[in-house]
Formats: C-alpha cells, sequence, structure tokens
C-alpha cells in the first residue's frame, strides 16, 4: 500500500519560467479542420465532445528546429489524436499517390486542399521508420 496522505495536502509549487515558442496561425489550422468536417483524414473519425467535433491540425514537415516547416495550409493534415501521434512519430507516412505507409488505408484529400508534396517527400525521408 502507497504511503498516501490521509487529510489536507500541498498542491505542487511553482517557479517562474521564461519560454520562447512557436505562434501558430490559428485560422489556418481552423481553415483544414473545417474542409473535412473535423474528421480525420487517415480514419474519418470526427470525436465529439460537448464543445463541438473535435481534430487536430497536424503539420506534416514540423515547425520547430531543426525542420523549420512552415504554418500553412499545404503543410497541415486534419487528424484524429491518434493518428496525429502516430505520424509525428514514425507510425505511418504518406505515398506520393496518398496511400499509407505503415498502416493500410490511403489519405483522404478535400478538394479545396492543396498539400505540398515537398513536405510529404520531407516526412517520409525523416520519420518513417525502417521495416
Amino acid at each position: 500500500m502507497l504511503n498516501e496522505p490521509t487529510g489536507k495536502y500541498d498542491a505542487p509549487g511553482r517557479k517562474p519560467s521564461i519560454v520562447n515558442r512557436i505562434v501558430r496561425n490559428y485560422q489556418k489550422a481552423q481553415n483544414v479542420k473545417s474542409w473535412y468536417g473535423h474528421q480525420c483524414q487517415v480514419c474519418g473519425i470526427a470525436i465529439e465532445t460537448s464543445a463541438g467535433l473535435y481534430a487536430e491540425a497536424a503539420h506534416i514537415k514540423p515547425l520547430g528546429e531543426p525542420h523549420n516547416g512552415p504554418d500553412i495550409e499545404s503543410n497541415l493534415l486534419c487528424l484524429c489524436p491518434n493518428h496525429h501521434v502516430m505520424f509525428d512519430n514514425g507510425g505511418f507516412a504518406i505515398n506520393d499517390n496518398l496511400e499509407l505507409i505503415g498502416i493500410e488505408g490511403k489519405l483522404r484529400v478535400a478538394k479545396k486542399h492543396r498539400i505540398d508534396f515537398e513536405f510529404i517527400k520531407y516526412h517520409r525521408e525523416h520519420y518513417l521508420k525502417n521495416t
């Protein structure tokens, strides 16, 4: 049995910090998610929450160092949280014909969405697991 507190307990401490972070363009992410009705481009699932449908805008070529990808719609995908994590960690990649590599399926692409295949190629070269 763990030695858990039985009464009042101290809240975690806090300390100040300075953070330098990338400022994303929220509207571009919203545009991509709306083109797909917040449905994942891989599995088609739209997650229903009390706040409305939920999906994530995933960068194909990451924004931060050392990748320095752009925050533009042609570098974004609309993914469910599971496929976002898998994509970011090399669980799957995308072929030039939109077939998925590492999992079954094909990436759905809306007519409005002009994905830049330079970013797809970059992701494959940097994240595809050697199987």
